[in-house]
C-alpha cells in the first residue's frame, strides 16, 4: 500500500466539518485540532473569567463572524456550544435555566427572526 493510500485511511471528516486524522478526532471528541483548541479555551475562560465573561466572548466572536463573509466559523462554533451545552443540560440540573438561556441564544443566532415574515 502507498503512502499516499495509508495517509488517507488516516483523515476523515470530523464533527465539525473539517478533514482531521480520525485518532486525534476520536480523542477529541469527535472535533479537529483548530475546534478542539478554541473550544477548549473557551472552557478555560469559563473556569477563569466565569459564565458572563464566557457569554460575551462568544457572542462577539459569533457576531464578528456572522457580519463577515467567514460565516462557516459562526456555524462551527455555534454547532460546538449548542452541543456542548445540551451535554451540559442533563449532567447540572442546578444551572437548567441558565443553559436554557444559551441554548436559545445560540438557536436564535443560527436561525435569525424575520420581521418581514410576519408581515
Amino acid at each position: 500500500m502507498s503512502n499516499e493510500k495509508i495517509i488517507i485511511k488516516r483523515m476523515f471528516k470530523a464533527k465539525c466539518g473539517h478533514i482531521v486524522e480520525r485518532v486525534y478526532a476520536e480523542a477529541h471528541n469527535g472535533l479537529c485540532r483548530r475546534c478542539d483548541s478554541n473550544f477548549s479555551f473557551l472552557i478555560g475562560l469559563e473556569s477563569i473569567a466565569g459564565e458572563d465573561a464566557l457569554i460575551q466572548y462568544w457572542y462577539a466572536m459569533i457576531l464578528t463572524h456572522i457580519t463577515s463573509d467567514d460565516k462557516k466559523e459562526a456555524d462551527c462554533l455555534i454547532g460546538h456550544l449548542t452541543d456542548f451545552y445540551k451535554r451540559k443540560l442533563g449532567l447540572v440540573p442546578s444551572k437548567e435555566r441558565y443553559i436554557n438561556k444559551m441554548l436559545y441564544m445560540l438557536n436564535s443566532l443560527s436561525q435569525p427572526f424575520d420581521l418581514n415574515s410576519l408581515k
